[in-house]
């Protein structure tokens, strides 16, 4: 008696056929193994039901599977984005605390050139004011005999001289006692007595000045002295 021939199967119904007996064992060891055995996911997983084929679970599966790439690729893409975000506010941070940096040392600089400039118009105006003083004081008039009083006495010493040669004389280098003959901003008796401070006595008021100033240290110490021996004489 022969053996009763199987029918013929094509190569592509074995592999559908595989696919599926493969597939229910994925999803059987899937489902079976203990829950503290899977690993956390916070991906959202496949729902499967009784009423699938293999075939629906194994495109179920593998659509999720595509999901959760795209998904982890969109969070690496994120990460990425975050990443160059910070890198771009730090290189901006350092950027501005350089800019800062360079802002400051410039206003440093600018305000000691400003200074520098500032002193030497400064020492400039004081050499001005000094070399005028000097050529007032050597000019030979009553404006430089009083530049010469005030640079070589004090405030005080200097306005007990004013009142003593503004009684006698006025300020006036060439008045003459009419009575006395004392002559010039002193009023020396004779007025030839300031020759000793040079010889343009009669018309230079700084050589009566001269004269006068050493003539009150010698007889009263001080212009205040002999200010005040004139308060009590009317004379000195």
């Amino acid at each position: 008696m022969s053996r009763p021939k199987l029918p013929a199967v094509s190569w592509r119904t074995c592999r559908v056929f595989s696919v599926a007996v493969l597939s229910a064992l994925l999803l059987t060891a899937y489902l079976v193994q203990p829950a503290d055995a899977k690993p956390e996911d916070p991906r959202p997983q496949p729902v499967l039901t009784p009423s699938m084929t293999n075939l629906d679970v194994a495109l179920r599966i593998g659509n999720f599977q595509a999901l959760g790439a795209l998904q982890h690729q969109a969070d690496a893409q994120a990460a990425a984005h975050r990443k160059a975000q910070a890198e771009a506010a730090a290189q901006r941070k350092t950027e501005a605390r350089a800019a800062a940096k360079r802002k400051a040392a410039a206003e440093a600089a600018a305000q000691r050139k400003a200074q520098a400039r500032a002193a030497a118009q400064r020492a400039e105006q004081r050499s001005s004011r000094a070399a005028s003083r000097k050529a007032l004081t050597q000019a030979p008039t009553v404006a430089g005999a009083k530049a010469l009083a005030r640079a070589r006495l004090s405030s005080t010493q200097y306005a007990c001289l004013d009142s003593v040669i503004r009684r006698e004389s006025g300020w006036n280098h060439r008045a003459t006692n009419p009575s006395s003959g004392a002559y010039g901003l002193m009023q020396a008796l004779p007025g030839s007595k300031m020759s000793s401070a040079g010889a343009d006595w009669r018309t230079n008021p700084r050589t009566q000045l001269k004269w006068g100033l050493s003539y009150i240290e010698s007889r009263y110490g001080t212009p205040c002295g002999a200010w005040n021996f004139w308060q009590k004489n009317g004379w000195y």
